[in-house]
């Protein structure tokens, strides 16, 4: 029997509302599995996107919850608002971008997300982890609603516990160590478990920071904790395996009691002393993390990751990445210019040099004394690496020393364990790796080829995050190659089409190696 016009008609209606209800419908008021919040829209680039901001994802850690590892929030009744960021967490004002006291507090526990609206299918989201050295970071200086509505992709940041509050390792419970980085896995978790409600897909979960938010990740795709939770990773300008990255439990316990004596609250057992230092105020906790006159480097002298009592890191970051992968992760690695700069602010300051940063004048003299800020090495290996950066430049032309010692520390703390990271991981994690060196950051002038390198890099980002592969349709220059134990292969994203090139930085990380070994 041929069938009749009105019985195509009817079939096509039903497939077409069938259709329609896969379609992704999201409101600005949201049931999450922790109970309701109210957000809003905003339009960004002629892009509809819900915001939703200040949503907790644990407990306040104050009182006895202090240096504790985080608890689930507690559902809570009604609806939320969720329109205006949470605090910052405590942290000391020793940089140009610090953040003021008002706007901190030891109750910071929460995360955001931008939603672009439309579409029928589950999108693709990125979580941001904020770096700042462990020490500090803000995530309200890092707002998603760009890259969410250039992209087409849902972003999420949290804020996460740094310095003592975040680290303070005393071999207890009361305060075992890497809060900081259990911040960040419940955070994850929370929105894994919550993703199909913001209309995203928990097989599309992509890590990405920079710094210490990188070096996060890493502990990330090494513990079995948050493997679970993410498919994919993006990690700039840091590893676990750098100066900051790690402490053995014998280090980080000489730190802490360290800190606490300097508190005057090293007492005879460790609740005691756990007990003297929650009573203290979280702003002066987190101010007198650093001594008032301390010693270069920096890393050496504060809290950070170590083999904690809650099994989240089991063992050195070098022990766990040489081990093989039970899961392969896509992962995409990459170094910036001029990251030590942002540390260079404090020391300027703590060593009473009188130079301008910004027109980078410095004398030999002064060179010198900052130099420590690169590496713990003695005052002979020290002159060697600066001989060694020092010669390319001409009699007669003298360098811009404070650019050479920002250059000496971004590679031996930054670029270094990074290219090393990238080396390890092409060999037990060999599904797909990708590698980029020096990409637009962090620029106080915008030029339009700047504008164009940025919306480049989000969208190399962004198509990681969807397919595994940063290479993307109607592209005319040239793919981005993967990573090798060989050839090595990396992308230098600086202009309108990236150049390729191999063994980044081969030269410089071999001889720090020889010479820092």
């Amino acid at each position: 029997m041929i069938p009749s016009i009105e019985r195509i008609i009817g079939v096509c209606l039903v497939l077409s509302m069938c259709l329609t209800t896969h379609c992704i419908s999201l409101r600005t008021r949201i049931r999450t599995k922790t109970g309701y919040i109210q957000g809003f829209n905003q339009t960004v680039l002629d892009r509809e996107i819900a915001t939703f901001l200040g949503i907790p994802y644990a407990q306040p850690p104050v009182g006895s919850l202090r240096f504790r590892e985080p608890i689930p929030v507690r559902r809570w009744q009604g609806t939320r608002e969720s329109t205006s960021f949470g605090k910052a967490c405590s942290q000391p004002a020793i940089y140009a971008t610090a953040v003021p006291s008002e706007d901190q507090s030891e109750d910071c526990l929460y995360l955001n997300a931008w939603v672009p609206k439309g579409g029928c299918k589950r999108k693709a989201a990125m979580i941001w982890i904020y770096g700042g050295g462990l020490i500090a970071g803000d995530v309200r200086d890092y707002n998603g609603k760009f890259l969410a509505a250039h992209t087409d992709t849902i972003v999420f940041t949290m804020n996460y516990r740094t310095g003592p509050l975040g680290f303070l390792y005393l071999n207890d419970n009361e305060a075992p160590g890497n809060m900081g980085l259990l911040d960040q896995y419940l955070a994850i978790k929370w929105i894994y478990d919550n993703i199909k409600t913001f209309g995203g897909s928990r097989r599309k979960i992509t890590l990405f920071g920079q710094s210490a938010g990188a070096a996060s990740i890493n502990y990330h795709i090494l513990s079995s904790f948050t493997r679970p939770y993410f498919q994919k990773a993006i990690m700039m300008s840091g590893a676990a395996n750098s100066d900051y990255g790690y402490h053995s439990p014998t280090e980080a316990l000489s730190t802490a009691y360290e800190f606490a004596n300097h508190l005057g609250c090293k007492k005879g057992t460790v609740g005691e002393t756990i007990e003297c230092l929650r009573l203290l105020p979280s702003s002066e906790v987190s101010a007198l993390q650093l001594p008032s006159n301390p010693k270069a480097p920096l890393f050496f002298r504060v809290h950070f990751p170590t083999i904690d009592k809650n099994g989240f890191i089991t063992q050195s970051p070098k022990e766990l990445s040489d081990r093989p992968f039970s899961r392969q992760i896509p992962i995409l690695l990459g170094v910036v210019e001029n990251e030590v700069s942002f540390f260079l602010t404090y020391y300027v300051g703590v060593l009473k040099i009188p130079i301008n940063i910004l027109s980078g004048i410095v004398n030999r003299e002064e060179f010198f004394r900052l130099l420590p800020l690169a590496s713990a090495s003695s005052n002979q290996t020290l002159n060697i690496i600066a001989k060694h950066y020092l010669a390319p430049f001409l009699p007669g032309e003298p360098p811009l020393y404070i650019d050479v010692v920002d250059d000496i520390g971004s590679d031996v703390i930054f670029r270094c364990p990074v290219v090393d990271t990238a080396q390890t991981l092409s060999t037990v994690n060999p599904k797909t790796s990708y590698v980029f060196g020096y990409p637009l950051v962090d620029n106080v002038k915008f030029t339009e080829i700047d504008k164009r390198v940025s919306e480049r890099m989000m969208k190399y980002w962004t198509t990681f995050a969807k397919t595994g592969n940063p290479n993307f349709r109607h592209d005319s220059c040239d793919d981005w190659d993967q990573y090798g134990t060989n050839a090595r292969k990396y992308l230098v994203i600086d202009s309108d089409c990236p150049q390729d090139g191999g063994k980044l930085l081969e030269s410089q990380c071999a001889f720090l190696k020889n010479v820092l070994s």
